[in-house]
């Protein structure tokens, strides 16, 4: 049978199904302690004094921990890494708020009690004192030059100006007649993860032989482990981080976080186990956010619809910076622009602004939706102003196959795609040239529908340099004396299936029996050292790295097969834990070849071979570049997935309510390992992204107060709000990975935006709406009907 291609079903489905996973929160080691934290109140102001004697009398209470006292210990975060074509300004982070506080959620206070009843009581016996001080309460007012400083030592509030360029963008624009080019504002949301689990953290220090066991929530187990040591100076090698399963995470949880310091720091001074478990209003408020971005931009075009010159001026508020490493998709919306579309001339900058605003935190995209939105708005006005289809402009712009590897204006280089292809397939499965007899029928009814179309492009594999988030990952395969095999990989899942996906790669490498073929995941103790998951890199990554270790496995196994048969390797035949000559019909199985391995190690068919059957390897992507080009470019993306979508909306003139009809998507992503899997990654996907264009704003008022602390103000899509979503896939496999997979796991959230702003402005076209401002909430596209109606 051949695994890879087949459509199995993920083999945590039925436990999760049958509520029998163990998270975070299941796990109750013996005189566990509860952590929790008093948050600042202000978005901006000065801490005067913080007095915790009331709570030091209560009963129950077990330690009370200050930002002093960390400090003191030398509990901090330094700044760390090295970045290529720009230098952000750093600071040192402290875990607990130490002279000031800088937005409404930060850490000030921890206190660890007996329970979670008497740790919450006791957090409102904590007096503190505070000094408001004036708030930012977005970049625009973080840039003026009488602005407050959220980072005292820093000249400004920016924390990153990164220039991209290619060509001459302002002379050409400058030679362009009016009739040649247009210009417009466009805004992304802040959003946030909000997985379906919270974060948490069970620390347990053993002070007799001065180790500590810890369970996270979290992506990537060996990362959090690095990080704890260096901001403890406790010896990595004495600390095991343990990931039980994860309830969603969509990059939310990407290490590291300042509760995750706190817990193990809290565990130490004790010597007991310390848990502590996120509750929804401090995610929303201090878990971490995305996008929040503007892009001011003109464009120039010829009357065909191709761009001649592009010049964009991006602002992204990052909010406070804290230990996050959220701030790094701002890079990545800049350095994703042109993306799919061939622009000779070019003029990017991003600035990176820091502000009283909640801080910026991975999530699923990672800032690759943020400029799938504003490209794509960009082609729809060039299209508008050149009177031509949406889809004609796009084929006008696409970078055609011939033309990969394509280096972008950032130097980030894609490696393989056919972008008309997505473009023609999701076109044919949402009717595209029917849709307009439709459209005039519904008219002549009163209604108000329209179509859309958006494409994404989604560098996967993101490999930074000098950062434990790079282009590498391990994986050990062994097989028992019976033959079983058992896989141990340094990729994580968060509920995604990639456990399934790598049994399958191994099982077919090996030429095993897929259900015997085991995999385990997120224990630093028993993994080799693995960067966990993010960026969509399990199969490419993980995947790989347990091909490579099979493989040796394999050669082994047909070495003494060969000799057990006294056949010829190259007549060998291996298949579903058999090992079968051509030639004689003869066959062993797999536990046949494993016991003359371990039990007869001096035996005549074992000479010159090492006894073991187990193997561990480390895999290292091609197509990333580290060392400046001779022009100073880097690559830190091998591969680059994309996908085309397509819908239908109705939309309500009277209340501004649009409704979704259909959601089409056409994917590529290379090889698809298991179709099953990658569809499920997509529909989540496309709802999170219709999720964002819709329904979900962070919002903030003029002095960085959250207006969204719940999830009564911050809304989300339910069963109620699903859609009809049809998939296509197409593969254009990768010159870098193996068999030419790409990742899936980020694909589908980006194109949900600038498709369904495209058929909104398509429905109503006859009033000149154009959609500008995610998310287009009811009130946003009735307004937006007034202002074009001149009301």
């Amino acid at each position: 049978m051949t695994y890879v291609g087949a459509s199995i079903p993920g083999r945590n489905n039925r436990r999760s199904a049958a509520g029998a996973a163990t998270y975070i929160d299941d796990i109750r080691p013996e005189g566990c302690l509860a952590m929790a934290v008093v948050r600042s109140p202000h978005a901006h102001a000065r801490i005067r004094s913080v007095d915790t004697s009331a709570v030091h009398g209560l009963d129950g209470v077990a330690l009370v921990l200050t930002g002093d006292e960390l400090r003191d210990a030398g509990v901090a975060i330094q700044p760390s890494g090295t970045n290529v074509n720009f230098t952000p300004r750093t600071a040192v982070r402290y875990v607990l708020a130490v002279d000031k506080v800088r937005y409404v959620g930060e850490p000030v206070v921890a206190v660890v009690a007996r329970d979670y009843v008497t740790a919450h009581a006791a957090v409102q016996a904590v007096l503190v004192a505070y000094e408001t001080l004036p708030a930012l309460g977005d970049a625009r007012a973080a840039l003026k030059p009488d602005a407050v400083l959220v980072e005292e030592s820093w000249p400004d509030n920016v924390m990153v100006d990164y220039p991209i360029a290619r060509g001459d963008a302002d002379a050409v624009l400058a030679a362009t007649p009016p009739s040649g080019r247009t210009s417009g504002t466009l805004v992304c949301n802040r959003v946030a993860a909000t997985p379906l689990e919270g974060r948490g953290i069970i620390a347990d220090y053993n002070p007799y032989d001065e180790t500590m066991t810890c369970w996270a929530s979290t992506q990537a187990p060996h990362v959090l482990r690095a990080l704890l040591s260096a901001a403890l100076s406790f010896p990595e090698g004495n600390l095991r981080v343990i990931q039980p399963q994860v309830g969603g995470a969509f990059g939310g949880k990407i290490p590291m976080f300042p509760e995750d310091v706190i817990t193990a720091y809290a565990s130490r001074r004790l010597g007991r186990p310390v848990k502590w478990i996120e509750q929804r209003h401090e995610y929303l408020s201090a878990g971490g956010h995305s996008r929040d971005m503007r892009c001011d931009y003109e464009v120039g075009f010829e009357p065909d619809g191709r761009i001649t010159a592009l010049k964009a001026d991006l602002l992204a508020d990052i909010g406070a910076q804290s230990t996050f490493l959220g701030w790094l998709m701002a890079i990545v919306s800049a350095a994703c622009m042109p993306g799919s579309y061939v622009v000779d001339h070019v003029s990017i900058r991003l600035r990176a602004v820091v502000s009283n605003r909640g801080p910026w935190q991975a999530y699923r995209g990672y800032g690759k939706e943020v400029a799938a939105f504003f490209m794509e708005r960009i082609l729809d006005d060039v299209a508008r102003a050149c009177g031509l289809g949406r889809d004609a402009v796009r084929t006008r712009n696409f970078i055609s196959p011939s033309h990969f590897p394509y280096i972008q204006p950032s130097g980030w280089v894609t490696d393989s795609g056919d972008y008309q292809g997505t473009l023609e397939a999701v076109k044919e499965l949402i009717g595209w040239d029917d849709f307009p007899a439709r459209q005039t029928a519904a008219r002549t009814d009163g209604r108000y529908l329209g179509i859309g179309i958006g494409h994404e492009l989604t560098p996967e594999g993101s490999s930074r340099p000098d950062a434990l988030l790079n282009g590498t990952d391990s994986a050990t395969v062994k097989m028992t004396p019976r033959g079983d095999v058992t896989v141990l990989t340094g990729v994580t899942s968060p509920g995604s299936g990639n456990e399934t996906g790598i049994a399958q790669i191994v099982a077919e490498c090996l030429g095993a029996d897929l259900d015997r073929v085991r995999v385990l995941q997120g224990d630093t103790q028993s993994a080799p050292h693995g960067n966990g998951n993010y960026s969509s890199r399990s199969l490419t990554f993980g995947g790989s790295s347990a091909r490579l270790a099979a493989l040796v496995i394999r050669e082994k196994l047909e070495i003494v097969a060969e000799r057990m048969l006294n056949a010829d390797r190259a007549d060998l035949e291996v298949t579903r834990h058999r090992i079968r000559s051509r030639a004689s019909g003869q066959s062993v199985t797999f536990d046949e070849v494993a016991a003359e391995i371990y039990r007869k190690p001096h035996g005549r068919h074992m000479a010159g071979i090492d006894p073991a059957l187990e193997a561990t390897r480390a895999f290292k992507i091609d197509n990333v570049y580290h060392r400046k080009d001779e022009d100073g470019r880097y690559n830190q993306y091998p591969t680059w997935s994309f996908s085309t979508g397509a819908c239908i909306v109705e939309v309500i003139p009277e209340t501004g309510e649009v409704r979704i009809e259909k959601f089409a998507l056409v994917h590529d992503c290379g090889v698809v390992v298991n179709p099953l899997l990658a569809e499920a990654q997509l529909h989540g996907a496309i709802m999170q992204g219709i999720g964002a264009s819709l329904y979900e704003e962070i919002v903030y008022d003029d002095d960085a107060n959250p207006q969204t602390p719940t999830l009564r103000e911050y809304t989300l899509p339910g069963i109620r709000e699903s859609v009809d979503i049809s998939l296509g896939h197409r593969s254009t496999p990768s010159p870098f990975t193996f068999m030419g997979m790409k990742g899936v796991g980020e694909s589908g959230i980006s194109a949900p935006g600038p498709a369904i702003a495209s058929a909104i402005d398509d429905a109503l076209a006859e009033f000149g709406v154009r959609m500008t401002t995610m998310p287009f909430t009811p009130v946003r596209v009735w307004e937006a009907i007034q202002i074009a109606r001149g009301e």
